[in-house]
């Protein structure tokens, strides 16, 4: 009889970006961040203890190997956690995403922060998170553990609105949700323009980073944008964390086109809803705010209240399965089940 350990972490969207590291190695950020988890968007991973020479990887209808080059980090990873707690046995995996992998809503971040869970869960049989934290595994160490896959990854592991400190050294970044779920009810509708893989990925867009000539300058004024975003986020002011939200989103843009080889996610009919969605709320159709990561697909940040009418007005323009509806979330959810 084997036990299956399940984790279901969901994506979250950056209202600050993190956009470039200090240092690769240890996922060091250039620059503190701050997201709202999601609730829908997530991904599922259940792991058993495995009988083989190796781990296996079910991904979809399909079963990975660690010489796949597009999964090749999830391997990378399993044998970093293993050889830095001593962990031996090998993992039987099968994960799901509920949206596109690889198109810039974050299924890395979902993805790392699923596999370490239920990883560690197997590893250490820990049925909860007190298990886990009983075995040394308390929520910012996981955090910290899922950053090494992939940065943003430690932004999932809690619910709500989350800042990620990048503090003085690699060893002093920090996690924390500023406000929970329940604070204020945001959705996020996210209108597909691609959902194939990013011709650049993350890491290879954020290595470039530096060398824009926007970069520093935009560095130097994140801290007070911060400050702005959180205010806005604490008085459930949605203009004023509107504006905010798109100028992050369009400066971010602007340092991955500018850097030395520059890297275009946007395609013309995204630029184009970008100026429909600004028209639209000027006109007072709708009272929406976009926002975008290292991606094609966009991000439409609204209040509850607000969702029928959007939903009606993009509805006259997109086709139902380009539209992904999802709002704030409180975070992970652990099971077990024995067989």
């Amino acid at each position: 009889m084997s036990s299956l350990y399940t984790a279901t972490v969901p994506s979250n969207i950056a209202f600050i970006k993190y956009w470039g590291k200090r240092a690769d190695a240890q996922q060091w950020p250039a620059n503190d961040s701050l997201s709202m988890t999601l609730n829908q968007l997530a991904t599922k991973t259940t792991v058993r203890l495995h009988q083989a020479d190796d781990h296996m990887l079910r991904l979809g209808d399909r079963i990975y190997n660690r010489s796949d080059k597009n999964l090749g980090k999830t391997f990378v990873h399993l044998d970093r956690l293993a050889l830095r707690f001593g962990y031996s046995q090998k993992l039987q995996i099968t994960s799901s995403n509920s949206f596109p992998m690889g198109a810039g809503i974050a299924s890395s971040a979902s993805g790392l922060a699923a596999l370490t869970l239920a990883s560690l869960m197997a590893w250490t049989d820990s049925r909860n998170w007190d298990d886990l934290e009983r075995h040394g595994f308390d929520r910012s160490m996981l955090a910290d553990l899922a950053r090494l896959g992939s940065g943003s990854a430690c932004r999932s592991l809690f619910g709500g609105f989350v800042q990620w400190e990048a503090g003085l050294d690699p060893d002093a970044q920090r996690y924390a949700s500023l406000f929970s779920d329940e604070h204020w009810a945001l959705r996020d509708t996210v209108v597909l323009f691609s959902s194939e893989q990013k011709s650049v990925g993350s890491t290879e867009a954020h290595e470039l980073a530096w060398s824009s000539p926007l970069f520093i300058p935009r560095l130097s004024g994140l801290p007070e944008r911060m400050n702005l975003v959180k205010d806005a986020l604490a008085a459930r002011d949605m203009q004023a964390l509107g504006l905010w939200l798109e100028v992050e989103a369009l400066e971010m843009h602007a340092v991955i086109m500018t850097a030395r080889q520059p890297v275009y996610y946007l395609n013309e009919a995204a630029r184009q809803f970008l100026a429909d969605l600004r028209e639209a709320r000027q006109k007072g159709e709708i009272h929406a705010y976009f926002t975008i990561d290292a991606g094609p697909n966009i991000h439409v940040i609204h209040e509850a209240s607000e969702h029928e009418r959007l939903k009606l007005w993009l509805q006259r323009r997109l086709a139902a399965d380009h539209l992904l509806h999802d709002s704030v979330g409180a975070g992970p959810h652990l099971d077990f089940q024995s067989e």
